[in-house]
């Protein structure tokens, strides 16, 4: 089996008798424009001689349309079995004539040597590939930004039914508003974003410590963020270079240590040799290549710099859009907490009364624009009108704020800070299916759960309120506490200047 590392969370897999790519995105930025792929890849010219494309889940860094145009359309598509639809017509719709939704556990035949499997976590999934006698696990997203009960679960899993696994790749970074983008007075956001960082590789290194592999890749985190006030994200990055030094001083034990490949765009594996051939690496300084962003992408940063904005009739009717979204939204939660709830929005591309300001006073919701933020608004959230727009007026698209850096969230104090605030004034901002939706396709949820095996749904329904109340997104925590006490709550090891990302 031979792997070739594109870029992202994009591999080109050739094996004795299939050619694979997974989560192919190069090819435009995403989330509104907020993320680049970076670095660019050395070589997309394999898209030609793909016979399948496995896509892990629907964020769109992983189901990329743009880049997926390139691709032959007679390329079998693996897609992941979930409990909402859609996804198996969006991709047809691209004109793909081959599209299979996969259920957890299931195999299916690539071609008559090389088979797969999805396990579905949330709205991630690992993907097993097989052939050959040899494993390669593929966690993407999957796990390790998960919580210590859920990745146990999951590794246990999966060293149950595959014992020896040749190679892992698993991510390794944040992608996540959280708690980045959320700022409140005695917050240092770049040394909380580095011990956030460190536990992602943190938990990486234990999932490799559980599975076993022979070669363990970190990799799914090749984006930048390219605006002013965001560019300091990229540099609290772990460096991948540095995350085998990592597992050697706090994880390696019991003579197991794998080879910890830090793999870039035109490196390779053949088999579990690695053969380093990027360009890249003659450009590395301190472990990383965030220098190379103002290179690789100074006319888009300059074009970010110009400011366009929306004219007077826009910004109205932008009020009325939130209005109507929100008060369809409102019935998700109960008329007490909304009566408690003011929020404002700062439209950055608005030139006058570009302050919307969000209440519910008896039971109905209200915008009214200003110049300035009420007084007793607990959060203020800056963003563009494109953002907003596409958070309220497409399906999962409030993605664009809680995955793709598309808003900065202020609070008005600590005490606002303690709750899950922005949460709820995320989902009044968004376009996801609700519960009524899933009703109207009672079939659908039905089938999710009858399809994939009982201990699995029922176990995965049980970890997923954990999941989501975990400490990992405990704001008390990232929020209030300083870098030093976070470590100490997660029993992370104080990050040695030799581990630490150097800032450009």
């Amino acid at each position: 089996m031979k792997i070739e590392y594109i870029c992202h969370a994009c591999l080109f897999i050739e094996t004795e008798d299939a050619r694979i790519a997974t989560d192919p995105w190069w090819a435009a930025p995403v989330f509104c424009d907020k993320w680049y792929v970076f670095p660019k890849p050395v070589n997309t010219s394999f898209t030609d001689k793909v016979d399948a494309i496995l896509i892990s889940h629907g964020h769109e860094d992983h189901l990329n349309e743009p880049t997926l145009s390139l691709f032959p359309k007679d390329a079998k598509v693996f897609y992941p079995y979930s409990y909402f639809g859609g996804a198996r017509e969006y991709i047809e719709g691209m004109g793909f004539e081959d599209v299979r939704e996969c259920v957890t556990f299931k195999k299916y035949r690539i071609s008559e040597k090389t088979e797969v499997t999805f396990i579905i976590n949330s709205h991630d999934s690992v993907i097993v590939i097989e052939s050959g006698g040899k494993v390669v696990i593929n966690a993407n997203d999957a796990l390790h930004s998960s919580s210590e009960k859920v990745i146990a679960f999951y590794v246990n899993e999966i060293k149950k039914r595959w014992p020896k696994i040749d190679v892992l790749f698993c991510g390794f970074g944040g992608a996540s508003y959280f708690p980045n983008t959320m700022h409140l007075a005695g917050k240092d956001d770049y040394r909380t974003s580095l011990a956030r960082e460190q536990l992602f590789v943190h938990n990486f290194c234990s999932i490799v410590k559980a599975l076993h592999p022979a070669v363990a890749v970190p990799f799914a985190a090749d984006f930048c963020l390219i605006d002013d006030d965001q560019r300091w994200i990229n540099d609290a990055r772990f460096p991948r270079a540095k995350i085998a030094g990592y597992y050697r001083q706090h994880f390696a034990e019991n003579g197991y240590e794998p080879q910890i490949a830090d793999m870039y765009s035109g490196d390779r594996l053949e088999g579990t040799t690695m053969i380093p051939s990027s360009p890249y690496r003659s450009e590395m300084r301190d472990g990383g290549l965030h220098h190379l962003v103002e290179e690789q992408y100074k006319t888009e940063i300059v074009g970010r710099r110009l400011k366009a904005t929306v004219g007077e009739d826009d910004a109205e009717s932008l009020r009325g859009e939130l209005l109507r979204n929100v008060t369809k939204r409102m019935t998700l939660f109960p008329a007490e907490k909304l009566r408690r709830l003011k929020f404002s929005l700062r439209v950055t591309d608005v030139q006058e009364l570009n302050l919307y300001n969000i209440s519910f006073p008896d039971g109905v919701a209200v915008v009214k624009r200003s110049s300035a933020a009420d007084a007793d608004s607990l959060l203020v959230m800056e963003l563009s009108s494109s953002v907003l727009r596409y958070s309220i007026g497409s399906d999962w698209g409030a993605d664009v704020i809680c995955v793709g850096y598309g808003a900065e969230i202020h609070f008005a104090d600590k005490k606002t800070a303690e709750v899950d605030l922005e949460s709820i004034c995320m989902n009044l901002l968004a376009c996801y299916p609700t519960a009524a939706d899933l009703k109207k396709a009672p079939f659908r949820t039905l089938q999710f759960l009858l399809l994939n095996p009982p201990r699995f749904t029922t176990s995965i329904r049980k970890l997923k309120k954990f999941n989501l109340e975990s400490e990992n997104y405990d704001r008390k925590t990232w929020l209030l506490k300083k870098p030093s006490e976070i470590r100490r709550i997660y029993n992370l090891p104080e990050l040695g200047f030799e581990f630490q990302p150097q800032k450009h």
